[in-house]
């Protein structure tokens, strides 16, 4: 019997462990990283980002190869309008601006620190609201991929050649349901 007590004692404990474990991985990795502090500062543009609503969606699209796929597309759309270069930074103050090539704009931003989001509001009265998650040096803005033909007008203030990023943008963005685009930034 008292064997039998031990050896459940064992396993409860192993369970909690696991539990303890996966809760701090979780709050060290996840969610309690990606602070209103954590996004201040100057971040560089470094590639693509695609991100999926839920793991649910990721899984139904294909996973990983999806979102290689999905990137690789969207970086071709990327270099057409010169995002190579591209600067965001988020001033302690709650002003932000975004240079690309040479041009920028500027306006304020507030944080969403539950759903982890930015909203920023141009000078001309434009709000954009991006998902954002910092993990060291490294920023994901990423955007209802709906939505990101509008904040790539915005960011490049009419670039030749908007009629096919925009078409290139709209076949991918079809392509999958619960998409997020954007990108990651570099500090």
């Amino acid at each position: 019997m008292a064997l039998t007590m031990t050896v459940a004692a064992g396993n409860a404990g192993a369970q909690d462990l696991k539990s303890v474990l996966s809760g701090v991985v979780k709050n060290v990795v996840g969610d309690k990283t990606t602070t209103e502090s954590s996004i201040i500062g100057t971040w560089t543009y470094a590639g693509p980002e695609c991100q999926f609503e839920s793991d649910n969606l990721l899984a139904k699209a294909g996973g990983e190869v999806a979102a290689k796929e999905v990137e690789e597309k969207i970086q071709a759309v990327y270099e057409k309008v010169g995002m190579d270069g591209c600067q965001y930074t988020f001033g302690e103050d709650g002003s932000y601006s975004c240079t690309v090539k040479g041009k920028t704009s500027s306006g304020t931003y507030t944080f969403d620190s539950d759903a982890k989001t930015v909203t920023m509001k141009s000078k001309l009265g434009i709000k954009t609201m991006a998902y954002v998650t910092v993990t060291g040096d490294s920023m994901s803005l990423v955007f209802k991929a709906d939505k990101l033909m509008s904040v790539l007008k915005t960011v490049t203030s009419a670039v030749s050649g908007v009629n096919s990023t925009a078409s290139a943008i709209n076949s991918i963005t079809d392509s999958y349901d619960g998409l997020r685009l954007g990108f990651e930034l570099k500090k």
